[in-house]
């Protein structure tokens, strides 16, 4: 190495520290990023997030998004207005594309006296900025009636699946492929009559669940509708072979209790009937939030315990339908939240953070991050993320063990955003040579064989990844046609196992695949029944 070589090299490492990051570390003082309402966000896989957010005090409302770097600057400069082809844009919804941009579905709406035209749109943009559905994005139907938006979920793709509902009641659901066409009709697939509470979700064999109140419908990657089950709780949360968690509240006379249940993907209950009890008493108005996580599915929620009604509170799920916590649920804190919504994100070594608002004595939004032992890892009393609370609280990852979250202010309407990392510190970002440490313990991508092999019922997939990023794990016949998806998520550097059953699939020789941003890899896998 050249003496110049190692100039290059020391120069490269200061800088990484001297950056100046934008983020707050004052929880009085977050970072103000627009004036507007109605904010939601998801990360952009580089450290950063996306957020949209309606602004302007009167009709036409108009809708935005905006890119923020790890830093917390915004490379595309100022904000890129969504349009539509009527006069206002609102009602957003945003997901990850999969490709380190972002998909944004938006009711376009005109208003003249008492008359009304609604029509539900989808925009997709890239990392840096551009448009690439057109100017106006593209409509999900052609049916000129008017219509607003229900669930909106990748395709796994490049493109989302969404549902909505007309004016008529009638609830239609319908692909968007990765170039911004109608992929299952013009007009959409046609679901139901009438109904609400409307909720979609991708499962990992790359078919859908569209949930429509009691209504649990199976739908197939070419929009054919499979089967439709009849049930009676909601929240659907895929598992990892293709069935659905489900989940909700049951009241115990005066007092709600929090039950599940997992649903293979022919209908059939997998775990103790009717269901699993979680929690037996809840707040009356508590929301739910649940994640599949490293094989287990972890819930907050708010509910009485040790005397008080409004602990926030969390427990978890195993595959198998025990009680990650057996002695009963984790209490973020002693102190009564005062919240309905408790957002949860995956972060490093299999933790998870909480973050919360609590609006009684105890004010302000706050964050935790717990172990699957139920070991309170920051301050016990938790870490002051925003003082007042945000209102309409969202967050995501920052792709490094930490958040970010997105919310405003009624007395400004100030959309304001807070950053954390995976040690609890508001802030604070991880360095370029932070990050090149982690990636010397593994140099590459690496696909093991799987254990055992030949198998019948089940095997042991194991892989490592050298980088941060989107991974799947796919299955294929021996003619590389796909059959199942056993794995789709945002993963950081290490080693990882899962497990593949093979219930649905005959003896014969199939291979698996490891996708990363970096490479594909594949091995052969057999099946003898």
């Amino acid at each position: 190495m050249t003496m110049r070589t190692h100039y290059i090299y020391i120069w490269i490492l200061i800088t990484a520290y001297v950056i100046n990051a934008q983020w707050s570390t004052d929880p009085n003082n977050n970072l103000v990023v627009a004036v507007g309402w109605d904010p939601h966000i998801v990360s952009d896989s580089a450290g950063g997030c996306y957020i949209t957010y309606n602004y302007g005090s009167f009709y036409p409302q108009k809708l935005a998004v905006e890119r923020l770097d790890k830093y917390g600057y915004k490379p595309w400069g100022d904000k890129k207005q969504i349009l539509g082809e009527l006069p206002e844009q609102w009602q957003a919804q945003i997901i990850e594309d999969g490709e380190g941009g972002v998909i944004v579905s938006y009711d376009d709406n005109q208003v003249v006296g008492t008359d009304f035209t609604s029509r539900v749109r989808v925009q997709k943009v890239d990392s840096a900025g551009n448009f690439l559905w057109g100017q106006t994005g593209v409509r999900v139907t052609t049916e000129e009636t008017n219509h607003g938006q229900g669930g909106l979920v990748s395709d796994g793709d490049g493109g989302c699946v969404i549902v909505w509902q007309n004016y008529d009641e009638r609830i239609l659901m319908n692909r968007i492929d990765r170039f911004g066409r109608r992929v299952w009709s013009e007009t959409g697939i046609f679901l139901i009559n009438t109904g609400t509470s409307i909720k979609v979700v991708r499962a990992s064999d790359g078919n859908y669940y569209a949930q429509v109140n009691r209504n649990l419908y199976r739908i197939s990657q070419n929009g054919t509708i499979i089967r439709r089950d009849s049930v009676t709780l909601g929240y659907p949360v895929p598992d990892p072979e293709g069935g659905v968690i489900l989940s909700g509240k049951v009241w115990n006379g005066m007092i709600p209790k929090l039950v599940a249940q997992r649903k293979d993907s022919l209908g059939n209950n997998l775990w103790q009937e009717p269901y699993v009890e979680i929690a037996d008493s809840l707040h009356i108005n508590t929301m739910l939030s649940i994640i599949q996580y490293r094989g287990y599915y972890l819930y907050g929620w708010m509910g009485r315990k040790n005397g008080d009604n409004e602990i926030l509170q969390i427990q978890g799920i195993r595959h198998n339908g025990t009680l990650l916590f057996n002695e009963g649920s984790i209490s973020l804190s002693d102190n009564p939240g005062g919240t309905t919504h408790i957002p949860i994100i995956p972060s490093d070594s299999g933790s998870c953070l909480f973050i919360s608002n609590y609006t009684n004595t105890f004010v302000g939004t706050f964050g935790q991050k717990i172990d699957t032992l139920g070991l309170l890892k920051w301050n016990s009393n938790q870490v002051l993320l925003s003082y007042p609370e945000l209102n309409y609280l969202n967050t995501t990852t920052d792709c490094a063990g930490g958040a970010i979250g997105v919310g405003y202010y009624n007395s400004d309407f100030g959309i304001r955003v807070f950053k954390v990392s995976s040690k609890g510190i508001l802030g604070e970002i991880i360095t370029v040579s932070e990050s090149k440490s982690e990636e010397i313990v593994i140099g590459e991508s690496f696909l093991f064989q799987n254990y055992p092999n030949p198998f019948n019922y089940s095997t042991i997939i194991k892989y490592q990844i050298p980088k941060e990023g989107q991974v799947r794990i796919l299955l294929y016949n021996i003619l590389g046609e796909k059959l199942k998806i056993l794995s789709d998520e945002y993963q950081y550097v290490g080693t990882y196992t899962l497990t593949f059953y093979s219930n649905d699939l005959s003896s014969g020789i199939y291979l698996y695949t490891l996708e990363t941003g970096l490479k594909v890899l594949t091995k052969k896998l057999t099946i003898i029944k």
